[in-house]
């Protein structure tokens, strides 16, 4: 649990803190390990295991998982840390999305007759013909405003969300920016052919998906909720912003 987490963190003879569960388990003990010197290690046991796919954690084997707890080096990244209107904040390790991918999350969330990632496949499957683009306003890094019609969004620090769904390929964990990725209102045979390419990273240049990187973004869509690490962190609006070299992680 979290108070778990924060008594590790708080404890001297504690050098590392260990994590046996998914992205969401991990998220939990992330926002009490944030900034510290205490890092974090996991044994991946969840649906996505996205962060730990990212970290090259092995997935499946729960003993070579450990073996990285007890002999891995210290990787530092980044973080996100998505604020509410009321102050309230949240940490990120992997991915915060809005749009049709938080509606996703969460029916994978509520779905009990099928395990593993994919739940992600069934429940993108069933979301999406009822889904309609909503009307976001993204302003990138205090400035740069944007008004359209967005059917998914993802604000990435690591590559992958969804059990392995590369939706932004090129983010790099330790540059201090959020990749961010959107796809445009499209017809939905063509919104079909660009969420398949998603899982080998080939949507990315493809017309209708606009891809860039920020510092902050505040993101704002009427009925929308955000998810992150598997979670939902709020409903919008919700401002992102990075916390560079606040995380670390144990890794091979």
């Amino acid at each position: 649990s979290r108070a778990l987490a924060a008594r590790a963190v708080a404890d001297p003879a504690v050098d590392a803190l260990a994590v046996c569960g998914g992205d969401g388990m991990i998220s939990l003990a992330v926002q009490e390990q944030a900034g510290s010197d205490t890092p974090l290690g996991i044994v991946p046991a969840g649906t996505g295991n996205d962060l730990a796919r990212e970290y090259g954690i092995p997935l499946g084997d729960p003993e070579a998982a450990v073996d990285v707890v007890l002999a891995g080096r210290v990787e530092r990244s980044d973080l996100g840390r998505a604020t509410t209107d009321g102050g309230e904040e949240h940490l990120f390790a992997s991915v915060l999305c809005a749009g049709f991918d938080s509606a996703v999350n969460r029916r994978v969330n509520e779905m009990r007759f099928v395990r593993g990632a994919l739940r992600y496949v069934v429940a993108s499957a069933l979301t999406y013909p009822g889904y309609r683009a909503q009307r976001f306003r993204l302003t990138f890094d205090g400035a740069d405003v944007v008004e359209q019609e967005i059917v998914l969004s993802a604000y990435a620090i690591t590559r992958c969300y969804g059990g392995n769904m590369r939706i932004a390929p090129d983010a790099d964990r330790a540059d201090g920016l959020l990749d961010v990725v959107y796809l445009e209102d499209l017809p939905k045979v063509r919104g079909v052919w660009h969420f398949r390419k998603v899982f080998a990273g080939a949507h990315v240049g493809v017309e209708g998906v606009v891809t860039r990187r920020c510092r902050t973004v505040r993101i704002e869509a009427a009925g929308v909720e955000a998810y992150a690490d598997g979670d939902l962190v709020a409903p919008l609006p919700v401002t992102l912003d990075v916390l560079a070299g606040q995380g670390a992680f144990l890794v091979p």
